[in-house]
């Protein structure tokens, strides 16, 4: 059963952009700082964009080669707190993350540990992330580690087990179950598992710490030797690939998990699971948002004991269930609500930490699409993000190699989401054509899906050279993607995800072209890619990123 995540406190530090010779004596300062300062403050009042972008460069000049002190990392610090907003709200990701990545030097000089965190999360957060994408059944390219369990390509997909019921669909080749450790025998649960376990589904079992780091004292106990190697010796039994969670969410558990028992309880398990399961890879699963304290680097017991990192992820309109209400902009760019939903955009961290050595796996996840016992209806935005995480997320990532929907509802369950999309026509729905047209899912155990890379690593002969484009800005605002080919429309003005093009390979003539897409929104925010298309007298069509 998923926990809900608990509610996270957290301090936010912003600083006032303002200095007065109260505060900070002039002496200290340039005095080609002071001539500025009264209409830099004045143009950040009125939001004046251009006005916030000249002055704060003109700032930053005034700086240049003044040594880093308190007076100039606090001044520096301010005006770039001025000036990211002003380019974002130009389109101008670029030099907004640019500015963010100048501030936090002299937010670390001044100690602002918040601020600079804040802002690490911003950079990832607004980063449109704009990439062109092609299919291709040439996979030499995709990530694969040789970890247990793990396909050359592609994803299993799959859902929660619920004993409340769900919609039936041939093509999953992934399960999950929940086990809540020495409160639960397994083995009482055959039964259920034991339907799924006949080789066409990867299984995993999510071996939960009911009493949280409580229970990670329990496994360190020898009276829990029995019933973990019980536990063990059912899972070997079972005739099918098992991805074992363990004491999975630890970075927000409410009794918090102290590290160092963290990972001997784990390793533990771990030592017990590979002497007695040969058929079982080890999971480190964490929630995708840690506590504000936590760090979810200090949980990792190490690469010799992991052979997949999991992630639960759950992306939601509202923080507050309460109010359901829109947060400050802060709160909902760090814990990725509101206009800030995107379930790319938050499993991204995950994979920049482990994805370079491991497999991820989504091992449970949803979209809020209602609130339990209080009316409401958020199917339309739970549509749009469940669109976008299954047609994107091994698109982007190709090291996902399995994603688990949390598919269960709950008879009650007081301020909290409902994330089923089993009693959800419209999402269940949306859920099936997804997954259908998405090429990497794997829909057969065995089978070898074709692949997505990016388009500047195509080398394939395939009759049509399929194109997709990713770009998801956090804002409300439309988005147009139109393809060329030596300067003539192929695709034009593409306004729905993923912004498809198909290109017949015959009509690109032997020799060297060029395709050019390009990427524009209503907020002001333009990329253009541009590719060398080359085609051989064998018909293979490579693609390389000018």
């Amino acid at each position: 059963m998923k926990k809900i995540i608990k509610g996270i406190a957290i301090c936010s530090m912003f600083m006032a952009v303002s200095f007065s010779s109260t505060c900070i004596a002039k002496a200290d300062i340039p005095k080609g700082y002071w001539k500025y300062q009264e209409s830099f403050l004045s143009a950040v009042s009125a939001k004046n964009d251009n006005q916030i972008i000249n002055l704060g460069k003109e700032i930053m000049t005034v700086f240049k080669d003044k040594p880093m002190d308190k007076d100039k990392a606090g001044i520096l610090y301010s005006t770039y707190e001025a000036m990211f907003p002003a380019y974002e709200r130009q389109g101008n990701y670029d030099m907004a993350i640019a500015v963010l990545k100048a501030q936090i030097p002299y937010g670390e000089y001044l100690g602002y540990t918040d601020g600079v965190k804040i802002a690490k999360a911003r950079i990832k957060n607004i980063d449109p992330m704009t990439e062109v994408y092609a299919v291709t059944a040439n996979t030499q390219s995709i990530p694969y580690y040789g970890m247990k369990n793990e396909p050359k390509n592609g994803t299993y997909y799959g859902r929660a087990y619920s004993q409340s019921g769900q919609l039936p669909m041939e093509t999953e080749t992934a399960v999950s179950f929940y086990i809540e450790c020495f409160q639960q025998d397994i083995r009482e649960y055959a039964h259920l598992i034991d339907p799924y376990a006949d080789g066409e589904k990867i299984v995993q079992i999510c071996l939960n710490m009911p009493n949280e780091n409580d229970s990670l004292k329990e496994v360190l106990q020898d009276y829990s030797n029995n019933y973990l190697q019980q536990t063990m010796e059912y899972l070997n039994s079972l005739n099918c690939p098992v991805l074992l969670r363990i004491g999975g969410e630890m970075n927000v558990w409410q009794n918090a998990a102290e590290p160092s028992l963290y990972k001997q309880a784990y390793v533990k398990i771990g030592n017990i699971a590979r002497s007695k399961a040969q058929n079982v890879a080890l999971v480190f699963s964490q929630n995708d948002i840690s506590n504000w304290s936590a760090n979810t680097d200090d949980y990792y017991p190490g690469d010799s004991y992991v052979d997949w990192v999991g992630v639960s992820l759950y992306t939601n309109k509202y923080r507050n269930l309460q109010t359901m209400t829109p947060g400050s902009d802060f709160e909902e760019m760090y814990y990725g609500n509101g206009l800030y939903a995107n379930p790319i955009t938050k499993l991204r961290d995950i994979v920049d930490r482990y994805g370079n050595r491991r497999p991820i796996l989504i091992s449970e996840g949803g979209i809020g699409n209602s609130v339990y016992n209080n009316g409401s209806d958020l199917t339309a935005f739970a549509k749009e993000k469940l669109n976008v995480l299954y047609t994107y997320v091994n698109m982007v990532y190709p090291q996902v190699k399995a994603v688990i929907y949390f598919d269960v509802y709950f008879d009650y369950k007081p301020d909290a989401y409902v994330y089923s999309i089993s009693n959800n026509s419209a999402l269940m729905q949306k859920y099936q054509a997804t997954v259908n047209n998405n090429h990497s899912f794997i829909k057969k155990m065995g089978l070898k899906p074709l692949a997505y890379v990016k388009a500047g690593k195509y080398n394939d002969s395939r009759e049509t050279i399929e194109l997709y484009t990713y770009s998801i800005l956090p804002v409300q605002t439309s988005m147009a993607v139109d393809y060329y080919v030596d300067g003539k429309v192929v695709c034009a003005t593409q306004t729905q995800i993923p912004y498809k093009c198909n290109i017949s390979a015959k009509s690109i003539s032997l020799g060297l072209h060029e395709l050019k897409v390009t990427v524009k929104s209503g907020n002001g925010y333009i990329r253009v890619k541009t590719y060398n298309m080359k085609k051989t007298d064998d018909g293979k069509i490579t693609m390389i990123e000018k």
